[in-house]
């Protein structure tokens, strides 16, 4: 399984004095809160000391208890919930971890000989967990995982080695286990460290396709491939030119030894100098010899010379061809290098625009939320009108079912006003259909009277009998004047009824209704009283004594004809009053429309009427 193991060669350990116990103290004094505490803490590195072997100081957890008690407790029970769940992903390694947010994790591990295998960390974590591990002083390195990918981006002035562990795959399609282990600090890789392995491959072309396949070791924003092609360009900015004797067209360039890791070419440098012997003119002979000899030896001594600058120069014809083939290997290197970078450059034009028009996008869908926010607020306060318009209603319906009823209790109200006016009108008429009989007995009696010639007696008896049917016929014309002025009381309130009802909307039917039974009761009353009324005028008419009599009987009643005179005119008198039909009265109504009162709808063809039956027909 691919896995990074971390070794950490800066010293880790924790060296407690009294000095830093002492800025621990004074820095729980000046700060006002907890949360203070340990950014400054952070920012002093003095937080490991104050998690680590000062956490149970006596002193410093007295202060501390003094202030903040329950924050401070709860951060160690923090402390220990998560240095309990990072046990299952670290087993066996002694290591400090706090966290002051969700999801972001300081961790220092303790200085030992064997590395962490920080991958299995990543693995067993969450996408958006944060890891700081501490290089000590003011470096760290945070580690992170994007789905199948391990971000590595190192801070600080420190360094750490790190041995990559991944599986790939040879032109041939065969699996080749790879492992290689680098130095790395906050510029990236600085170099290959020991020997590295790639399944005995040494073609450094071979080599870099290896590397290429692990995608899912980032360092500091770049892959493995990247990173290990930038410290080649590295290296090669900070090569010096070899000397000129031998390598004047030869640089140092990064390259994969035989073993496959990274290497400098150091190719050897030799400086020659050739001394030449001085011209012996010999002019003496006895310095030939040994002129001679010295000539010898000075050949001797050229020809081997030669020889060994013709070595070096064939070595260095050698250096040459391998300067060159490590030239056409780096130019290969910066090539595909040049082409990752500029596809990665497109990627990100590409990006900028993509991120330009989801601004833009955005911006939009702001505005339309925006808006859509102002018609909700619009439309919530059109619901709040029509909630209280609706609520207003409801209590106008209530109001007008109340009302509804109220008339309703006067409608029945006025219903048994009717049925005990009909009773009256009963009883008018049962008081009627009596004095019709006593009329016609009383006509018998005057007829029977006329024709025996009855004496003073009963014609004064007679008389009574007529003073007192003018009388009843009196008290009925009041009576039916009373029930004239109650009849046009009912129907003043029977229109203000009707008036009320109309107003009552939907309830208009029931008003309807209601008005056409008042108008039946009312033209139902209206045209008995007119049927007694001529009952009683046709019974008055017969009581009237005839005017056709002998001159014997008349001078023998002189005083009966007297009276019945008198009789006459006090009845005709009544019929005057009582001879009105309910056809010759009429409303009067104000300019509003209200009722006033019933009055005659012609008083002078009543009066005529009057005069007509007052004026003796002669014969």
């Amino acid at each position: 399984m691919p896995k990074e193991n971390l070794f950490i060669a800066e010293n880790q350990d924790l060296d407690v004095d009294e000095q830093k116990k002492n800025d621990i103290l004074s820095f729980i004094e000046s700060c006002n809160n907890f949360q203070d505490l340990i950014k400054k803490l952070e920012e002093e590195n003095l937080i490991w000391y104050f998690i680590g072997p000062l956490r149970k100081d006596e002193d410093i957890k007295e202060q501390i208890n003094l202030k903040w008690k329950e924050e401070f407790h709860k951060f160690e029970q923090l402390i220990n919930e998560t240095h309990k769940k990072f046990e299952e992903s670290l087993p066996g390694e002694n290591f400090l971890v706090y966290t002051t947010k969700d999801n972001d994790f300081k961790i220092r591990f303790e200085n030992k000989e064997k590395p962490i295998e920080i991958s299995a960390l990543l693995r067993a974590s969450d996408e958006d967990k944060v890891y700081n591990l501490s290089l000590g002083k003011d470096s760290h390195i945070t580690a992170t995982k994007k789905g199948s990918e391990r971000h590595y981006d190192f801070t600080g002035s420190s360094s750490c080695e790190m041995t990559i562990n991944w599986q790939a795959k040879d032109s041939k399609g065969n699996n080749i286990n790879c492992s290689m282990t680098v130095k790395i600090d906050s510029s990236g890789i600085k170099n290959v460290v020991d020997e590295s392995k790639f399944g005995g491959i040494t073609d450094p072309e071979e080599v870099l396709k290896l590397i290429e396949q692990n995608k899912e070791v980032f360092i500091n924003g770049k892959t493995l491939h990247q990173a290990f092609t930038d410290m080649g360009k590295s290296m090669n900015e900070q090569q010096t030119p070899a000397e000129e004797a031998f390598t004047k067209d030869s640089s140092q360039s990064p390259i994969l030894s035989s073993s496959g890791y990274s290497s400098l070419s150091t190719p050897s440098s030799h400086r020659s100098s050739l001394s030449t012997s001085s011209e012996f003119d010999g002019e003496d002979e006895v310095f030939e010899s040994d002129t001679f000899s010295d000539v010898e030896e000075s050949k001797q001594e050229g020809e081997e010379l030669k020889d060994r600058v013709a070595a070096l120069e064939k070595e260095n014809t050698h250096l040459k061809r391998k300067n060159a083939e490590l030239k056409s290997l780096n130019t290969g290197i910066t090539e595909e290098g040049d082409e990752e970078l500029s596809k990665l450059t497109e990627g990100k034009q590409d990006l900028a625009k993509e991120v330009t028009r989801l601004k833009v996008e955005l911006e939009k869908k702001v505005k339309e939320l925006a808006e859509k926010d102002k018609d909700i607020e619009r439309l919530a306060q059109k619901v709040t009108v029509l909630e209280q318009s609706q609520k207003d209603k409801n209590a106008r319906i209530t109001d007008l079912i109340n009302q509804l009823k109220d008339k309703e209790d006067e409608v029945q109200s006025v219903n048994g006003i009717n049925k005990e006016l009909q009773k009256k009108l009963d009883q008018v008429e049962s008081e009627l259909s009596k004095l019709k009989e006593e009329n016609t007995e009383l006509r018998n009696d005057i007829k029977k009277t006329l024709e025996e010639g009855s004496k003073d007696n009963h014609e004064k008896q007679l008389v009574e009998q007529l003073t007192e049917e003018k009388e009843k016929n009196n008290t009925l014309a009041k009576e039916m004047n009373q029930l004239s002025k109650e009849l046009n009381e009912l129907q003043r309130e029977k229109e203000d009824l009707e008036r009320k009802i109309r107003q009552l909307e939907p309830e208009r039917s029931l008003a309807d209704e209601m008005s056409e039974v008042n108008a039946k009761v009312a033209i139902s009353t209206q045209t008995e009283v007119e049927y007694e009324n001529r009952r009683i005028q046709a019974s008055d008419h017969e009581t009237t004594v005839p005017k056709t009599q002998d001159q014997g009987t008349q001078a023998k009643n002189a005083g009966v004809d007297a009276s019945s005179s008198t009789d006459q005119k006090e009845t005709k008198e009544m019929e005057i009053q009582t001879d009105v039909k309910m056809s010759d009265f009429r409303n009067v109504y104000d300019e509003e429309g209200k009722y006033i009162r019933t009055e005659l709808s012609d008083p002078s063809a009543a009066s005529a009427q009057a005069s007509e039956k007052s004026t003796p027909s002669k014969r």
